[in-house]
C-alpha cells in the first residue's frame, strides 16, 4: 500500500535476513564455518516428477506412500538442503513449490502434500546440519501453505491453519536464531491478514506476541543503533500484525502501545509513525466505536502532534543533507559564498535535480520518499488514504465535524498538498530571481561537471525529479510553521 513504509520492503528485509544469517550461530559455531552438509539427494527421482504432479493436479495420489515419501525426502525438498543450491532455493525451488506445483494440487493430493511439506520443512528449519539461508527459506515456506487458493481476484487464500500454532512456538523459543524466528513471525503476519479462526489465538494470543515484541524491544539510553534497528525490523512486522487484527484490544490496550511509541522520542520517526498509522486500522469508517469522545480526542492530537514532530524530523535530515553537499566536494560549486545575498530564498542558490550529481540525486530521491511515506503514514491514522473527499478510515471518522479536534486534523491535512505538490514538480517559478543568479547557477553547474561532480542528464523513459534540498528544505519549513500555529490554536 502507498503508506508503507521502508523503500521496497522485499529488498530491505532481504538484506537484513543477510546480515542475520551471517552473524548466525549453529551449535555455537558461526554458520559461515560451521560443518554444513545438507541432506543427500536422490537424482534419479528426478525423473518421477512430471508424472507425480500431473497425477497431483487431477487430485490423485499413488497409493505407493512409502515412494511418494521418498520423492519428496529424498530429492524434491532435500535438494532445498545442499549447499551448492543455497542460491536457487528461494528464486526456484520455493518459487517452484508454491507458485506452481502446490497451486496446481488438488483434492485429496493436496492435502498430502500439505501434510508432506509442512512436516518436511518442520525438519529442515531444525537441522544445524543444513545452512542457514535453506532453513529460513523452509520456515518462510511453512507461513505460506494454503490450505485452498484464493477463490479469485481480492479474495485471500484459506490458510493451513496446522501451521499456525507451530510457528508461534518457535517463535516463543528464545534459543532459536533470529532468523529462524524473523521467518515465524512473517508467517504469524500473515495469518493475522488473511484471517484467524480461533478465538483464542486471535483475541489473546497473538495479539499479545504482537504487544510483546513491540515491548520488549523499547529503546535503551545509549543501546547499540544497529542492534537496534535489527529489533526493531520486528517491531514492525508486530505492527503490520497488529494492524491487521483491526482490534483496539482488550480494555484498549493495543491504543496504548501505539500511543506509547507514538509518543517516546526515543523511538525512530519510521516506528512512530507506522505506529500511527496502525489507528487507520483499527477505526474503519463503518465500525461502531470502542472508545469514548476523549479518547478518540486524544488520540487526534496525538497524531497532530506527531506530524509536527515527523515534518521536523524530516526537515533536520533534509538540511544535514543539504549542508553535507554544500561542502562536500572541493571545488564543487556546491559551497558558493551566498553573504552578498543572504535575504534571496536558498531554493534560488541550488542547481536544479537534473544538474545536480548523481549521489545527490540519490539522496533526494530518498529523501522524498522518506518524506512521503512517514506524512501517509500519519495521514492513515488521521483519515485512511484519501487527503480529500469521503473519509475511508481513522480516527476523525469517530469525531463530528465541529469537533476542535477534527477541525484540527482538516487543518493538518490540508497542509499535505501544497507540500507534496512541491515535491513532485519543484517550487513555483521565480524568473527574477532567476535571473539575478543565472550567471552564480551556471558556473556551479559547470563546476560540477568538471570538478569530479558528475552531472546526470534526465532519461527520456524515467520520471524526473524537479526539486532539490533547498526547495524541499523551504517547503518543509513552512509546513513546520503552519503546524505550531494549529496545535497553538483553540480547541482540545
Amino acid at each position: 500500500m502507498f503508506y508503507r513504509f521502508r523503500f521496497q520492503i522485499k529488498l530491505v528485509v532481504l538484506f537484513f535476513v543477510v546480515v542475520l544469517l551471517q552473524s548466525a550461530i549453529v551449535n555455537g559455531v558461526p554458520a559461515q564455518i560451521a560443518l554444513v552438509t545438507g541432506w543427500e539427494v536422490d537424482e534419479t527421482q528426478a525423473a518421477r516428477k512430471s508424472t507425480i504432479f500431473s497425477a497431483f493436479k487431477s487430485g490423485s495420489v499413488d497409493a505407493d506412500r512409502a515412494g511418494l515419501d521418498a520423492f519428496f525426502d529424498k530429492y524434491y525438498f532435500a535438494r532445498w538442503t545442499r549447499p551448492e543450491n543455497t542460491g536457487q532455493v528461494q528464486q526456484t525451488f520455493v518459487k517452484e513449490f508454491l507458485s506452481q506445483d502446490l497451486r496446481d494440487t488438488t483434492g485429496n493430493a493436496r492435502e498430502y502434500l500439505l501434510n508432506k511439506s509442512f512436516e518436511t520443512l518442520k525438519k529442515i528449519a531444525a537441522d544445524n546440519s543444513v545452512t542457514p539461508t535453506s532453513r529460513y527459506n523452509a520456515i518462510l515456506t511453512i507461513g505460506q501453505l494454503s490450505q485452498r487458493e484464493p477463490a479469485g481476484r481480492g479474495n485471500p487464500p484459506t490458510p493451513y491453519v496446522q501451521a499456525l500454532p507451530y510457528l508461534i512456538g518457535e517463535y516463543q523459543k528464545k534459543e532459536n536464531p533470529k532468523f529462524i524466528q524473523l521467518g515465524t513471525l512473517i508467517g504469524i503476519v500473515r495469518f493475522a491478514e488473511i484471517g484467524i479462526t480461533d478465538e483464542t489465538l486471535k483475541n489473546t494470543t497473538i495479539p499479545n506476541l504482537f504487544v510483546e515484541t513491540i515491548q520488549s524491544g523499547k529503546p535503551k539510553e545509549n543501546g547499540n543503533k544497529e542492534e537496534q534497528e535489527m529489533i526493531d525490523w520486528f517491531r514492525f512486522y508486530a505492527l503490520d500484525g497488529l494492524g491487521a487484527l483491526k482490534s483496539a484490544g482488550n480494555n484498549g490496550q493495543i491504543v496504548k502501545v501505539l500511543s506509547e511509541i507514538i509518543e517516546n522520542n526515543q523511538e525512530t520517526i519510521e516506528l512512530r509513525t507506522s505506529a500511527a498509522r496502525i489507528f487507520g486500522d483499527l477505526f474503519p469508517a463503518d465500525s461502531e466505536k470502542t472508545l469514548t469522545d476523549q479518547q478518540y480526542q486524544q488520540i487526534g492530537t496525538l497524531l497532530i502532534t506527531l506530524m509536527k514532530a515527523t515534518t521536523d524530523s524530516q526537515l533536520q535530515m533534509v538540511t544535514q543533507l543539504w549542508d553535507k553537499a554544500r561542502v562536500s566536494k572541493s571545488g564543487s560549486g556546491m559551497a558558493l559564498d551566498v553573504t552578498n545575498i543572504s535575504s534571496v530564498p536558498t531554493t534560488a542558490i541550488e542547481p536544479e535535480f537534473a544538474a545536480l550529481p548523481a549521489e545527490q540525486q540519490i539522496e533526494i530521491t530518498g529523501a522524498v520518499q522518506s518524506i512521503k511515506s512517514n506524512i501517509l503514514n500519519v495521514t492513515y491514522g488521521m483519515r485512511g488514504a484519501r487527503l480529500t473527499g469521503k473519509i475511508d478510515t481513522g480516527v476523525l471518522s469517530k469525531l463530528s465535524e465541529d469537533d476542535p479536534v477534527a477541525v484540527k486534523i482538516n487543518s493538518t491535512v490540508k497542509l499535505i498538498t501544497p507540500l507534496f505538490k512541491v515535491l513532485d514538480e519543484g517550487p513555483p517559478e521565480n524568473p527574477k530571481l532567476r535571473s539575478t543568479l543565472r550567471d552564480s547557477m551556471s558556473e556551479m553547474s559547470s563546476n560540477m561537471t568538471g570538478s569530479g561532480g558528475s552531472r546526470t542528464q534526465p532519461k527520456d523513459d524515467k520520471p524526473q525529479l524537479k526539486v532539490n534540498f533547498s526547495a524541499i528544505r523551504d517547503s518543509l519549513q513552512k509546513m513546520s510553521d503552519e503546524l505550531s500555529v494549529i496545535i497553538a490554536g483553540s480547541g482540545v
